[in-house]
């Protein structure tokens, strides 16, 4: 039910991370993060509404208890993973690194208190449904499907999302990402690692003669 669920929210993401996509034909986001529209409000609004839900199940399954409001949430967020305010994500058609949660440890957050903003008043809060508002709320959403996919121990295969991206990703991999999630990451050395250096190759221009498109090789050194 809890896998069930978790796909569940990621298709959602993925649909709104597709309207998000589709708005770069009308507007070049590079220099102009600040543009506001009906279509980034409701984009603010969706995704922060998924965000909120998203909160409650991480609280729940933090400290079986129930969680209504941000101040809430951030609690026992931020007792538990600490950490979260560490993450980013990359918008390659931005060009830009997003790191939603940062300095959530110090103030409210810009975002989600837009998304209060424009939920309540839009019309005098309306030049906080921004672009840049929107995908900040998005990367936020993507970043705590992966925090509650490491409590119940499901990964996200991420192969089919490319608009917003992070070294967290499962997308290409053989065994893990090239990143953990800060609050999840743990290094273990020992003096018998094997002395070989194994690197992990993807399908480019360098690849084996006898290659055939989705072969994944190793090269040792």
């Amino acid at each position: 039910m809890e896998k069930r669920a978790l796909n569940n929210t990621w298709y959602y993401f993925m649909s709104l991370e597709r309207d998000l996509e589709a708005t770069s034909r009308y507007i070049e986001p590079k220099g102009q993060e600040q543009v506001y529209s009906f279509e980034f409000s409701k984009l603010i609004i969706l995704s922060c509404t998924e965000i909120e839900t998203l909160m409650k199940r991480i609280c729940f399954k933090i400290n079986q208890q129930q969680c209504g409001n941000i101040g809430e949430y951030k609690s026992v967020i931020l007792a538990r993973f600490p950490k979260i305010v560490m993450t980013e994500v990359s918008v390659p058609r931005l060009e830009k690194v997003i790191r939603p949660f940062e300095n959530w440890d110090n103030g409210p957050l810009s975002w989600w208190n837009a998304y209060v903003n424009i939920k309540h008043n839009r019309e005098s809060s309306f030049n906080e449904a921004s672009y840049i508002n929107a995908a900040t709320a998005l990367a936020a959403l993507y970043i705590l499907i992966l925090y509650l996919g490491e409590l119940i121990n499901e990964q996200i295969r991420d192969a089919n999302n490319d608009y917003i991206v992070s070294d967290y990703s499962y997308k290409h991999l053989v065994i893990a990402p090239s990143a953990k999630l800060p609050d999840f990451a743990s290094v273990v050395t020992t003096e018998s690692e094997p002395k070989e250096n194994v690197q992990t190759l993807y399908m480019q221009e360098d690849q084996p003669e006898k290659a055939k498109d989705g072969d994944i090789w190793l090269q040792t050194k």
